[in-house]
């Protein structure tokens, strides 16, 4: 049996290897990065440069701490991106399924998830994380709107602290 090596489509991800600090969010309202107590980090690192694992924590709103951890990859079998995301603010496991836009800097990434307004429907959320630069990402989050658009709930920027 062969493994599988990285394409193109991995190293896109490996981007994201290394440690970040949000320095904006707009889904915090008090929102401080050089506050410890609020403020959000993340590291991510390589499995095989087949998956990266992202691991983030910081202050929620109301002050409590939480934790996520995210895992991106590229399934050729699938022609698309995968992955998933867990918190400790939910008990839903999100299931992505992602494309990188024409710009080769914009990761897509779709999830249904339980609706804001009413719990016992689902919807279809949108994660986008744009590079900028190799040390500066931005992220919004989304959600479908009954007329097929979608309407950001959120939105952060990330710069690399190591």
């Amino acid at each position: 049996m062969e493994f599988p090596k990285p394409t193109e489509h991995h190293r896109l991800l490996e981007r994201l290897v290394g440690d970040w600090l949000y320095v904006t969010s707009t889904g915090h309202p008090d929102y401080d990065p050089d506050d410890p107590a609020k403020c959000w980090t993340e590291t991510f690192r390589s499995v095989g440069g087949l998956w990266m694992v992202g691991e983030g924590e910081g202050g929620m709103p109301d002050g409590s701490r939480a934790t996520m951890i995210i895992t991106l990859g590229y399934d050729p079998r699938l022609g698309h991106y995968v992955g998933s995301w867990v918190g400790s603010m939910m008990d839903k496991f999100w299931v992505y399924k992602g494309w990188i836009e024409d710009d080769g800097q914009t990761l897509v990434l779709e999830a249904e998830g339980p609706s804001m307004q009413d719990p016992e429907r689902t919807e279809l959320y949108r994660d986008v994380i744009h590079f900028i630069d190799d040390d500066t990402r931005t992220f919004s989050g989304s959600v479908r709107q009954p007329d097929g658009t979608f309407k950001t709930f959120m939105t952060s920027q990330a710069k690399r602290a190591g």
